[in-house]
């Protein structure tokens, strides 16, 4: 049985960046992402160094029993608003079930509880039907679209914006939080 105590997050290490690059790069990854270039090495490497000095961003890996499934990114942190953006995904093909909800929960948590950010945002492709429904799972309201924004396989596609509070997240956590243990049981 799996019990969502099995999971937590941790700080992305230099050891990490070889895993989470070939997350990244994977054609299940890259085809959801805003931008489906491939990263090199090198510049998966000035992005990792440049996260200590920019007070804007926070990268988090998603563990289950200590192995790496997940990678979670905080994005456009304002201290003075209490907002940013987020950006996420299972990596691990074989990620137990529940375990995208799961890195949700400890990511919102951790963003309310404390970062003590009071909203985040979130951009999702149209055609992302996973995404989209996984932002509504976890309590996020549509804010609006931008039509035709993001160039894909020739085509352009719109992004969706999500939004979600902080006051709005405490009502769906410990709803979700029972069923996900009610999941894994």
């Amino acid at each position: 049985m799996i019990q969502i105590e099995g999971f937590k997050l941790s700080n992305l290490e230099q050891k990490d960046l070889n895993l989470i690059l070939a997350w990244r790069n994977s054609d299940r990854i890259r085809s959801v992402m805003n931008s489906d270039e491939t990263i090199t090495i090198e510049q998966h490497t000035n992005w990792f160094h440049s996260l200590n000095d920019d007070q804007t961003k926070i990268a988090k890996l998603c563990l289950y029993k200590n192995k790496p499934i997940g990678f979670i990114q905080f994005t456009n942190l304002n201290k003075l608003h209490r907002t940013c953006e987020w950006g996420f995904y299972i990596g691990e093909k074989n990620a137990p079930r529940g375990s995208g909800t799961v890195m949700g929960i400890l990511a919102l948590d951790y963003l309310y509880n404390e970062l003590n950010m009071r909203k985040v945002s979130a951009y999702v492709l149209e055609f992302n039907l996973i995404s989209l429904n996984y932002h509504k799972k976890l309590g996020f309201i549509e804010e609006g679209r931008l039509e035709k924004q993001i160039l894909k396989n020739n085509q352009f596609e719109d992004l969706i914006i999500f939004g979600l509070f902080k006051e709005r997240w405490q009502q769906y956590c410990a709803f979700l939080k029972k069923e996900v243990n009610k999941d894994f049981e």
